[in-house]
């Protein structure tokens, strides 16, 4: 509990108290943190201090704020592992469901849009020369919530009738393989983070300016033919990626 002899701050203290709850099942995904009122009582502080402490557990992901609603208790984020021991056996949309499966959440990958768009970056690692290229926009959505949203460049000529062809399948790869007899792993994948610009927010349903990671990378073909280029933006309050290297 709080103690005032403590080096710790008293925010801190309680910050470190409630992730302790939260992390022990005593607040539940989606449960409402009782008001500062009642936790400024429970912890003998005032409301500022508590106050802080949930800004501290916001900026943390740990809880998120629904003005005019209250405080609840933040989903719990995605690790999606990447293992660096043979990185050529893991395909990217095995790899995807594998992390989502583990914290037993519904997913579904939305097709947005498919039609031709040059992007200098996708045309270099694609080696495609002057080919026409493909640019197919999806969304991922857990549980009815927009995660992520992702740009795939393929060339046009290898895979026609795209978006006529997605149907029911669960997502980008599986309409490769299943559709096209075109499997995919990976070759490359590079990490870094950015602000949400106004069309990712507004897909993604968050506030301009949201920090979002992006992973960019390219997949291959069981012929090691470089295929898909794919640059994912995911919400950063959601998503955590896991560099794992094994022996």
């Amino acid at each position: 509990m709080v103690s005032r002899h403590a080096t710790s701050p008293l925010y801190r203290q309680v910050a470190e108290e409630l992730q302790d709850r939260i992390g022990k099942g005593a607040y539940r995904p989606g449960d409402r943190l009782p008001s500062e009122n009642d936790l400024s009582a429970e912890f003998a502080v005032n409301r500022l201090t508590v106050r802080r402490a949930i800004q501290e557990l916001v900026r943390a992901g740990e809880l998120h704020v629904r003005q005019g609603a209250g405080t609840f208790i933040a989903p719990p984020t995605m690790r999606y592992e990447v293992t660096m021991d043979n990185p050529r056996q893991l395909s990217t949309a095995e790899g995807l469901q594998r992390a989502i499966d583990k914290i037993g959440r519904e997913v579904g990958e939305d097709l947005i849009s498919a039609a031709p768009h040059e992007d200098a970056d996708a045309r270099e690692a694609l080696g495609l020369g002057r080919a026409g290229l493909l640019r197919v926009e999806t969304l991922l959505v857990v549980d009815r919530e927009r995660w992520a949203v992702s740009s795939s460049y393929l060339e046009a000529r290898r895979f026609p009738r795209l978006a006529a062809r997605w149907g029911s399948h669960g997502g980008l790869y599986d309409v490769l393989r299943e559709e096209y007899g075109v499997g995919l792993v990976y070759s490359w994948r590079s990490f870094t983070a950015v602000a949400a610009d106004p069309g990712d927010a507004a897909t993604l349903d968050v506030p301009p300016g949201s920090p979002l990671m992006v992973r960019e990378g390219l997949s291959v073909d069981a012929d090691g033919r470089p295929t898909v280029f794919v640059r994912r933006r995911c919400r950063g309050d959601r998503v955590k990626f896991v560099l794992r290297y094994q022996d």
